[in-house]
């Protein structure tokens, strides 16, 4: 047996293009990017999807005014009070006890809500609560104390 019987087996695959390699392999001298331009240079051709082909984009000759709360608003990740009183071991739901049931992570602010039928008294702490909830929990003798996002970072 000698190197000349191996015989190549097709795998599928397409050889990569080698490019730059002599006037024969039909990619030679400007290695299949045409002459001069933008297109022919190194990091050409990366435009974004709002390029207009050097026209001043559309998005920048609108006027940008007015005022966007998104930066700094308020969201709140929402849990059912039946999901918390069922996950929830003890009679007291707190951010602590929630984020130890797998409700809610320690990043958002919590908002509890739904209707649910409570027995015994609950003490519940968390950012915000909906009026059926409180209502539920303060007739069932509980209490509900919503507290501010400084109070919970100090909480941390």
């Amino acid at each position: 047996m000698s190197l000349s019987d191996i015989t190549s087996v097709d795998t599928g695959r397409k050889d990569r293009r080698r490019v730059g390699r002599g006037i024969g392999s039909g990619l030679g001298k400007t290695a299949g990017r045409g002459s001069k331009g933008e297109g022919s240079r190194t990091g050409g051709k990366n435009r974004g999807p709002l390029f207009e082909g050097g026209q001043f984009p559309f998005w920048m000759r609108l006027p940008k005014r007015g005022f966007s709360n998104a930066g700094h608003r308020n969201v709140y990740q929402a849990v059912t009070l039946a999901r918390a009183l069922q996950r929830v071991d003890g009679k007291t739901i707190n951010l602590e006890t929630l984020i130890k049931a797998g409700l809610a992570n320690g990043d958002e602010s919590i908002k509890l809500i739904g209707k649910a039928e409570i027995k015994g008294k609950y003490t519940v702490s968390v950012n915000r609560v909906s009026a059926s909830v409180r209502a539920a929990i303060e007739a069932a003798g509980g209490s509900v104390v919503e507290t501010d996002r400084a109070e919970q970072a100090e909480q941390k």
